[in-house]
């Protein structure tokens, strides 16, 4: 009896010393690199706390550990860049990827597989930088105008209207149909009320639907099956549509000629992909920005001065080329509430970094070294 209770007694001693120097050692790892918030729960961490308000949490952690820390939540360990102090190194440094950082993300919310990402990211990426850079902006004024006028026009002159519904009412159907096709965004009103509960449930959960199993998220992965099946039924008439106009390819169309050479199966998951990045850019910058200016009377007025030398006179497009409302744009841009952007390290990180690095673009942008060069015009 006496030598159970002795063995028992060594067995537990035994266990206890081992917890401690697990703890010490990695105590003594956490010294080699950023400071780690864990929280208190197994595997969760820090999860509660940083979900809650991501900013607000990053920023307390800023104050508290300094510029750069790790946060273990959700069984990942995220490392934060929020200031100056290692910013090179997340931009340019050959250690840290882009692409397999998001990788995971994009299977999950999107259901693409690895390979295929992988595959075509590159690809897709030159040719949408193509169509959508800077030079190449103006050849949609036009069509924008025309667009907004069109959804304008079905409001009426007369009502009152959410901000926040308002933008959404506008750029969704301006959104779909000159990404996509012209006439894909549904004009039947059940339809477009089906449309906008869906996106707006896939866009609220698109944050914790990239983390977790689509079970725990039943109304979310229902959402995400019915914008798949949307771009399912829709796909061939997207790929056989040609502009009344000047016969010019959308967006879309030329994704899926690019697509289509790596797979046929996965075109819709790429429009769904596409939807979002779109809608969940544009909707709250064009939110913000509104807000901004019809709370200042000064920016307002100036604006308005702005469009008014110009409109009737020359091309719209020479609006979006005027400083003032160019610096307004990269105002909100910056100052959208997006907490971070992020990579995955490829090198030879401290083991006490995180899985992915993230850099905090909110507060980097409200750093004024970090200001717009065209800033200096918002005065207000």
């Amino acid at each position: 009896m006496l030598d159970k209770n002795m063995e028992l007694v060594f067995l537990t001693v035994v266990i206890s010393l081992g917890c401690v120097a697990l703890l010490l050692f990695l105590q003594w790892k956490n010294l080699q690199g950023p400071p780690c918030i864990r929280g208190w729960i197994p595997w969760i961490g820090a999860g509660f706390e940083f979900g809650k308000a991501p900013l607000e949490f990053i920023e307390k952690a800023r104050i508290k550990y300094g510029p750069i820390f790790t946060v273990f939540a959700m069984g990942i360990r995220m490392t934060f860049v929020t200031e100056e102090e290692g910013i090179n190194v997340f931009l340019k440094s050959k250690e840290v990827n882009f692409e397999l950082a998001v990788q995971n993300p994009v299977y999950r919310t999107a259901s693409i597989p690895k390979n295929i990402f992988l595959a075509l990211h590159e690809k897709l990426y030159i040719t949408m930088k193509g169509k959508l850079g800077t030079t190449n902006l103006r050849q949609f004024t036009g069509q924008l105008t025309e667009e907004l006028h069109e959804q304008l026009d079905h409001l009426g002159t007369h009502g009152t209207m959410d901000l926040n519904n308002l933008v959404r009412h506008l750029l969704y159907p301006v959104s779909v149909n000159m990404l996509f096709k012209k006439g894909l965004f549904p004009t039947n009103k059940r339809k477009t009320m089906e449309f906008y509960q869906n996106f707006e449930a896939y866009d609220e959960g698109f944050e914790h639907g990239s983390q977790m199993p689509e079970f725990l998220l039943r109304n979310w992965s229902k959402s995400k099956s019915w914008l798949l099946a949307f771009f399912e039924k829709n796909i061939p008439d997207i790929k056989a549509y040609k502009s009344e106009k000047d016969n010019s390819m959308t967006l879309m169309q030329a994704l899926l000629d690019i697509i289509e050479i790596e797979t046929n199966e996965k075109s819709p998951n790429y429009g769904l992909l596409l939807l979002w990045a779109s809608l969940s850019n544009a909707v709250p910058v064009a939110f913000w920005t509104l807000g901004f200016v019809l709370s200042h009377p000064s920016i307002h007025r100036t604006i308005m001065e702005g469009i008014s030398s110009v409109f009737g006179t020359a091309d719209f497009s020479l609006v979006l080329k005027r400083q003032f409302l160019e610096s307004l744009l990269c105002h909100f841009c910056r100052h959208l509430p997006e907490p971070y952007i992020f990579k995955f390290p490829i090198g030879n990180l401290p083991d006490s970094c995180g899985l992915t690095l993230h850099l905090s673009v909110y507060l980097l942008g409200s750093q004024s070294s970090f200001e717009c060069p065209l800033c200096h015009c918002l005065k207000y």
